[in-house]
């Protein structure tokens, strides 16, 4: 570390002298709100710019038709579902379905079941548990509620180790009109 010779008194000297002086006209305020100017102005043309592109969008994304999230007809067939009642579509579960495991032998499955147009009241499912070579093993029946909108998982599940598939026997979705 290099040393210096001056003195504290020096130093002190050098505290105490006045700040040098600026250009005739300019105080050091000035500058300052020139720069905040400055910012405020490119903060306030970035706000308009976004705005604008936000206002040119929203045609665009407004014509597409239906409101998104909501589910039609024509999408619940198109992505295979089939018309189990008037109103109320069923399929095997795919894509968004957590599979659970079954440890031991036997088999496990999962229906989905859409109430889309009405309620669906009680659903009656029964199944027919079927082994390798298609003798029925047993019926599986399953109960549950569903109100209009809901979309419901099923899942179907025989511990016997000689189960291989579910077939559909039977469907049956009523509500109760007041």
């Amino acid at each position: 570390m290099a040393r210096t010779d001056k003195t504290a008194d020096d130093l002190l000297q050098e505290m105490e002298r006045p700040a040098p002086a600026l250009p005739p006209g300019r105080s050091g305020e000035e500058g300052f709100s020139r720069r905040l100017l400055a910012a405020e102005l490119l903060l306030g043309m970035g706000f308009g710019a976004g705005w604008f592109a936000a206002s040119l969008l929203a045609p665009l994304t407004a014509g597409a038709g239906a409101k998104e999230g909501v589910e039609t007809r024509r999408d619940l067939l198109a992505a295979g579902c089939s018309e189990a009642d008037q109103g109320v579509f069923s399929r095997r579960c795919q894509g968004n379905c957590l599979m659970p495991r079954l440890f031991g032998g036997g088999v496990v499955d999962v229906m989905e079941v859409s109430c889309l147009e009405r309620p669906c009241g009680e659903i009656r499912a029964v199944f027919d548990v079927l082994a390798g070579q298609g003798q029925l093993l047993h019926k599986l029946p399953l109960l549950r509620s569903g109100r209009q909108g809901e979309r419901l998982q099923m899942v179907l599940e025989s511990e016997r180790p000689e189960a291989r598939r579910f077939v559909l026997r039977e469907f049956r979705a009523r509500a109760r009109v007041a």
